[in-house]
């Protein structure tokens, strides 16, 4: 199987002709990380009998009591590129799935004329969350964070961020270039806090055991790297690290899954 064909299955491969929907409880936070707002949605998904075209349906749920309706249609041999999966939404941005219950939507490109962000999801069964930072003029201006669930609207944030990644982990780390091309290698006995921390970047510390490494500004003509992780489990933690060039072009993304070593 082609690259981009893997990648439309692991994004598109668990629906089916029945409709799943993910019911979606979203908190806008400052970059101080106190709370701007927080509202519902649902995104709902369907396929025809061969999963060559997508059916995309949201729901919002405004707190100023409006509610706003959006669907689209993805069909594989327009929206399938060798890139990613492009969304009618958003041409720009791709969708790439890592086929590891991680994936991103995210930008091609970087330009400090346009509003920037990507969204960064992990999903474990029927959960899934996902982190999306927005920029504006090159400036971290607020961080969205996404929990949603396949049966039922979440009821309340987990306040709990994380404080403790110590230990040995087993790491299973996939690399991927624009082109879809990976790289898969596992490594024993890593410690997570080696990782994590990109020292020219600012961490954010989430509800929901998420971090986010990110630069608070992005530099001109420099290459940059943005780093999400969430702590699925006390024995699981996941990230998504992606670079751009100092042209501002998507250069690599890695998908990195972390298993505590219980023999340690």
């Amino acid at each position: 199987m082609i690259a981009q064909e893997t990648n439309w299955f692991n994004l598109f491969g668990q629906y089916v002709p029945e409709k799943t929907t993910w019911h979606a409880l979203t908190t806008v936070y400052s970059i101080e990380l106190e709370v701007i707002r927080s509202y519902k949605f649902t995104r709902t998904f369907s396929t025809n009998a061969d999963k060559s075209i997508i059916y995309h349906h949201n729901i919002y749920y405004l707190p100023d009591n409006q509610i706003k309706e959006q669907s689209w249609k993805l069909e594989r041999q327009k929206c399938n590129q060798p890139d990613g999966v492009f969304h009618p939404e958003a041409e720009n941005m791709r969708a790439i799935g890592f086929g590891n219950e991680t994936s991103i939507w995210i930008s091609k490109t970087f330009s400090h004329n346009h509003n920037f962000g990507s969204e960064v999801f992990f999903q474990q069964q029927d959960w899934r969350y996902s982190v999306i930072p927005v920029y504006e003029g090159g400036n971290l201006s607020r961080i969205v964070t996404i929990k949603e669930n396949k049966q039922h609207f979440p009821t309340q944030i987990n306040e709990e961020k994380i404080t403790n990644l110590s230990g040995k982990w087993q790491l299973k780390q996939i690399k991927m270039k624009p082109d879809l091309k990976t790289s898969n290698q596992e490594f024993a006995s890593q410690e997570i806090q080696n990782s994590v921390f990109i020292k020219t970047n600012q961490n954010y510390f989430l509800p929901e055991k998420i971090i986010l490494n990110v630069p608070s500004i992005i530099p001109m003509n420099q290459t940059f790297e943005m780093l999400v992780g969430k702590q699925i489990t006390d024995n699981l933690y996941k990230q998504i690290k992606v670079q751009y060039n100092s042209s501002g072009k998507l250069s690599e993304l890695t998908s990195e899954v972390y298993q505590l070593d219980a023999s340690r």
